[in-house]
């Protein structure tokens, strides 16, 4: 082959290559604007859907709790499922009780667990610096779909546990023991379990109790007792008999607790901080303008209507239980304790 026929074959396969080369940049180039505008378009579907399917499709945090370990599926029986209510703070009741601590011992934690967590949720919301923004709305979400269990034994690890968490499914397994003493009562010990599990679901860690402690702490800080109202509630039964009954009501942190002598157990709702400071300032009232405190009870479908007012020279302090308009009944207080109780 000569000089000249060597350089023009030479000069074809270089401009072959070359034209292969440019052909794969541009495919690449092509390629990358193709990903690039379907991660756009991704992005502006999310931000035009509804709240609620966006924290459904919420990755989990960067803070994790990354225990490592294996959870076997534990053997238990539904008591409660937070994914029934149609928002955080209107659950619906899991069983029918007559009073908060009857029935079953499911029926009476799932009632405990169902107010505690109702109780929960309110305090989250009046704790902002517990966890950002982000962190506080995914473990919202958790809570609203959250599904408890009890069971009889609880193991991880060859341990015996009283509470395990399964963060891919929302379920929370509680023992017996965990039912019956710890989540007995809507107290800031049985909260702070709770949000300890919650934040299991939500893969935050929690293991050295960093969150849900904090949260103790400042539930711990809220006032220990304060307005107290207590009444004769005496009544005539069907059979005629008078029932003799003393009516108490306190506010004992941020629980509004309604217990009655002739009736077991004692009801517990939810206080925001807001009508906590309402109902000191209720009972400093000496004297002056008539001030009021309204307690809703979703359940029972009334409300409570608490009044510091005038009565000549001192002051008189009312009940009123009213549903809609209507004023069902009117109870006045006896500051100085009862005297003498009975049907009038």
């Amino acid at each position: 082959m000569s000089f000249a026929s060597w350089k023009l074959t030479n000069a074809k396969e270089t401009q072959m290559i070359s034209r292969k080369f440019s052909a794969k940049i541009l495919f690449t180039c092509v390629t990358l604007f193709a990903m690039h505008s379907f991660a756009v378009d991704s992005m502006a579907d999310a931000q035009n859907q509804p709240e609620s399917t966006q924290l459904s499709q919420l990755k989990t945090p960067d803070v994790r709790r990354n225990d490592g370990k294996v959870r076997a599926r534990q053997e238990g029986s539904l008591i409660l499922d937070n994914a029934q209510s149609k928002n955080l703070k209107d659950f619906q009741k899991f069983s029918k009780t007559e009073g908060p601590r009857t029935g079953g011992g499911g029926n009476s934690c799932a009632l405990s667990i169902y107010q505690n967590t109702e109780k929960l949720v309110s305090l989250i919301h009046e704790m902002p610096t517990l966890l950002n923004g982000q962190l506080r709305g995914y473990l919202l979400h958790k809570i609203s779909v959250a599904k408890f269990y009890i069971s009889e034994n609880l193991i991880l690890d060859g341990q015996v546990k009283d509470a395990i968490n399964y963060p891919d499914t929302n379920e929370i397994y509680l023992s017996n023991r965990l039912c019956g003493l710890d989540l007995l009562e809507v107290q800031g010990r049985a909260m702070a379990i709770l949000l300890h599990e919650y934040l299991g679901l939500a893969n935050i860690d929690d293991r050295r109790y960093q969150v849900s402690g904090a949260f103790l702490q400042n539930y711990s800080t809220y006032r220990a007792r304060g307005y107290t109202f207590i009444a004769d509630n005496s009544y005539l039964a069907h059979t005629g008999e008078c029932v003799q009954s003393v009516l108490q009501i306190q506010v004992i942190g941020n629980n509004f607790v309604i217990s009655s002598s002739s009736k077991p157990g004692a009801r517990v709702l939810p206080l925001m901080s807001q009508q906590v400071e309402d109902f000191f300032e209720l009972g400093n009232r000496v004297w002056g303008p008539t001030k009021t405190v309204v307690v809703a009870d979703r359940d029972a479908g009334v409300e409570y209507v608490f009044s510091s007012e005038a009565c000549n020279s001192i002051k008189c302090e009312y009940l009123r239980i009213r549903k809609g308009n209507e004023t069902l009944k009117t109870i006045k207080s006896s500051i100085n304790g009862l005297s003498s109780i009975g049907c009038k």
